[in-house]
């Protein structure tokens, strides 16, 4: 019994500095690869957060132009209009336009 568990432990030594041996020699092979596959996954990050930012823009236009809509049909038809919630959300919109703007940057 002890006879096998050295023998284990000696397979694992000479296994593990083949592995360690071979990182060595190929280190710079290892690190291309690594780096490959970092560049891939930011360019991927990229248009993700760039589509994104597109979505954004055109949803808070629709926005913008559903609630422009909503203010001149409710003049027209005399309805009472809470101008400060309209104004409110004008705003807001304006202020989400600017961070994504500062995102592109």
């Amino acid at each position: 019994m002890e006879k096998n568990n050295a023998l284990t432990f000696l397979l694992g030594a000479v296994l593990g500095g083949a592995a360690a041996y071979y990182a060595y020699k190929h280190q710079d092979e290892i690190l291309a690869g690594i780096q490959d596959l970092e560049g891939s996954l930011n360019l991927d990050n990229n248009d993700l957060i760039e589509k994104t930012k597109t979505q954004f823009n055109q949803l808070s236009q629709n926005v913008q132009s559903a609630i422009q809509r909503y203010t001149d049909t409710a003049s027209e038809s005399n309805d009472p209009v809470n101008e400060d919630e309209i104004a409110s959300l004008k705003e807001e919109l304006a202020r989400l336009r600017a961070e994504v703007q500062t995102l592109k940057s």
